[in-house]
């Protein structure tokens, strides 16, 4: 049976339906700010395979947003410029509510909303998943960087491995992404900034030089880089 919830139930449940996904994961908001505990809940939910469909529709993305996103592989992004409508949902429950997932709605605002069952309350449960689907064929895909895109070595062609320039694990090679996601978790909670010193080349994984998200590899590496016409962004 349907629940009425307050600000912070719906704040509670919308975390539980990320944690509770096994299969799928639908989110519609128009305005989208991921907290930290929202993103870690998603890592966990990509994780298990589970597919997120993410639906807004107001501001685009900023960059830090769209970086932490790109690392799911199972993620699909959808921009819908009409969009005012708040429903999340898994397998098994939904919430219908006024709440943005933004994070000053979450923490200034009061809001309403109503937990609904997928067995319980099959009719409204259907017809509003129905009516996200129509919403998600009527909306733009946003295309995001994902591992697949690798980039390739000038001399062999072999898909290259970078480094985490904060912890050294061997990550995909993307230039724009420097940091394995445990780090750029880090990154954001601290609020660091693109030029904060790092001590590891995200090509050579040597600690000679100071990097940084915006210039992530060393002196030696970029030289190199310039000979081979390949060179990363600065």
């Amino acid at each position: 049976m349907a629940k009425f919830l307050t600000t912070s139930g719906i704040s509670y449940q919308i975390e539980n339906i990320i944690m509770g996904a096994n299969e799928f994961l639908t989110l519609v908001s128009p305005y989208l700010q991921i907290s930290i505990t929202l993103q870690e809940r998603l890592k966990d939910a990509a994780k298990k395979g589970v597919q997120i469909n993410i639906i807004y529709g107001k501001d685009e993305l900023n960059e830090t947003q769209k970086y932490s996103l790109s690392a799911f592989k199972n993620l699909s992004l959808y921009f819908s410029k009409n969009l005012h409508a708040k429903c999340y949902y898994n397998e098994k429950e939904m919430v219908i509510t006024s709440m943005n997932m933004y994070e000053f709605s979450e923490k200034n605002n009061r809001e309403m909303g109503i937990l609904i069952d997928a067995l319980a309350d099959k009719d409204i449960y259907d017809n509003a998943a129905n009516e996200t689907n129509s919403i998600i064929t009527h909306s733009n895909e946003k295309l995001l960087k994902v591992a697949s895109s690798v980039k390739t070595d000038t001399f062999n062609l072999a898909p290259m491995i970078g480094y985490c320039i904060r912890c050294a694990s061997e990550i995909t090679y993307e230039p724009e992404r420097p940091y394995c996601l445990d780090c750029f978790t880090s990154w954001v909670t601290l609020q660091n900034n693109i030029y904060f010193n790092e001590k590891v080349c995200y090509c050579c994984g040597g600690n000679n030089n100071p990097v940084s998200m915006n210039n992530p590899q060393c002196k030696i590496c970029r030289g190199l880089y310039r000979q081979r016409k390949t060179p990363l962004k600065a």
